[in-house]
Formats: structure tokens, C-alpha cells, sequence
């Protein structure tokens, strides 16, 4: 036992039993998505892949997301978010580690965090999103592109509906300029990520509008696929 679990003992996110973050009656409440589902209409779809109907020249390409945002995942979450308990997110990469094989996933060349405005970092301390994108990188092996930027800070998305989400969030993701210098044509800014297969990552999918307009920044710059994971589906 770790001498902090004297002081600040660790309490189940479900029911507040002493221990651990998850009991093993609360982990056995878990709902999970089963089968893979499309990014733009949330309907089954093999490998997570786009429907052809809902693909787009600045869409997502897929979707990756093991467990729906229901208690008690909705309730680690949130510990994450707003008390600063890092270690329930080893659970929830474990749950996509886990998940992976069910997708049809290219090999990607980034795996990038959904930024949070500086503002915002600044009042939290850290972003959720980069906690778990830097887990994944030492398991995969992926490098972690800190690339994209929000520029522009916005009202949170809960309670808003699908149409609200996607004026709220519109406008709101940059990529940051790339010196001259380190670019290969004269073009310059944006060559780091044109034909680069680029995973977004964020804790909780819901109407898909902030992976989406992050995904039309990369594509505008010439990404290549650009898929979602997260670690709950809303």
C-alpha cells in the first residue's frame, strides 16, 4: 500500500467503498459498446469505419470508443476532470488498449490531444486528453503531435444540442505555424502533418461536433485519415 492511501485513501467512483477507484461490483456495472460505430451517425459500422453515405472530403474517417459515458465511467470521468485523479485514467486506457483490435484503424503516424484552451489549462492544470495520449504513445509507439491548438476559447458543450455544439465550437482549433527552416517547400506552415495518418483523442464522444471541426483543421492542412478515439461514447 502506498503511504498516500493512509491519508487520502482511495474510494470507489460508484459507491464510495474504501480501496480502490473501481470496486468490482461498480466494474461489474460497465456498459460497453459492443460493436464499432460510424463517427457521423453513431449507427453500427464494421471496423468503425465511415459509412460511405456519411464519408466527407473534411470528415472523420472512423471511430474508435470502448464504453458508453453511463455510471459509473461517466462518474470516473468527471473525477478526472474536475479532482485531479490521474490514476483512474490507467483504467480507461486499459478499456481502449483492450478495444483496439475491433477497429479497422490505419497505422497511424500521430496521436494527438484535443487541446484545451490556455485559459483553460491554466485553471485545471493539465488536459485529460494529453494524459491519456501520452499513455498510449509509450504503448503503441506512436509519436504524440502537439500541433493542434485551440485558439479560441468557448462555453462548454454540455446541454447543448447537436446544432449548438457546432457554432459553439466552429473556428474555435489552429495548427501551430512550423518554422520555414524545417519545412521542404515554400509554402512552409503546415507541412508537418500534410499525408499523416492522425489519431484525435478526448475522454467522451457525443454529437462528434469538437472531433469534427478538429479533424476539417488537419484536413484543410493535407492530413491523410484522421480518426476519433475516445474513451466513452455519450
Amino acid at each position: 500500500m502506498d503511504i498516500l492511501d493512509l491519508f487520502f485513501p482511495k474510494k470507489c467512483v460508484g459507491c464510495q467503498r474504501t480501496g480502490s477507484y473501481l470496486c468490482k461490483i461498480c466494474f461489474s456495472k460497465i456498459s460497453y459498446v459492443e460493436k464499432p460505430v460510424c463517427p457521423v451517425c453513431q449507427r453500427q459500422a464494421v471496423g468503425g469505419k465511415t459509412h460511405p453515405g456519411c464519408r466527407g472530403k473534411l470528415r472523420l474517417d472512423g471511430l474508435i470508443v470502448p464504453l458508453k459515458y453511463k455510471w459509473p465511467i461517466d462518474a470516473a470521468i468527471k473525477k478526472i476532470k474536475y479532482r485531479w485523479i490521474y490514476t483512474i485514467e490507467e483504467i480507461l486506457v486499459l478499456f481502449i488498449v483492450r478495444d483496439f483490435w475491433k477497429s479497422d484503424a490505419p497505422v497511424f503516424d500521430l496521436l494527438m490531444p484535443i487541446p484545451l484552451h490556455a485559459k483553460r489549462k491554466r485553471w485545471r492544470g493539465f488536459n485529460q486528453a494529453e494524459i491519456i495520449v501520452n499513455d498510449l504513445a509509450g504503448r503503441f509507439g506512436v509519436k504524440v503531435g502537439n500541433q493542434l491548438v485551440r485558439v479560441r476559447e468557448t462555453k462548454t458543450q454540455v446541454g447543448l444540442t447537436k446544432d449548438e455544439r457546432k457554432r459553439n465550437i466552429s473556428g474555435a482549433f489552429s495548427l501551430c505555424p512550423v518554422p520555414f527552416e524545417r519545412t521542404q517547400d515554400k509554402q512552409g506552415k503546415l507541412s508537418d502533418v500534410r499525408g499523416k495518418n492522425i489519431l484525435l483523442v478526448d475522454d467522451v464522444y457525443t454529437t462528434g461536433a469538437t472531433m469534427g471541426e478538429a479533424c476539417k483543421v488537419l484536413k484543410k492542412a493535407g492530413a491523410g485519415e484522421v480518426w476519433a478515439l475516445c474513451a466513452a461514447l455519450g
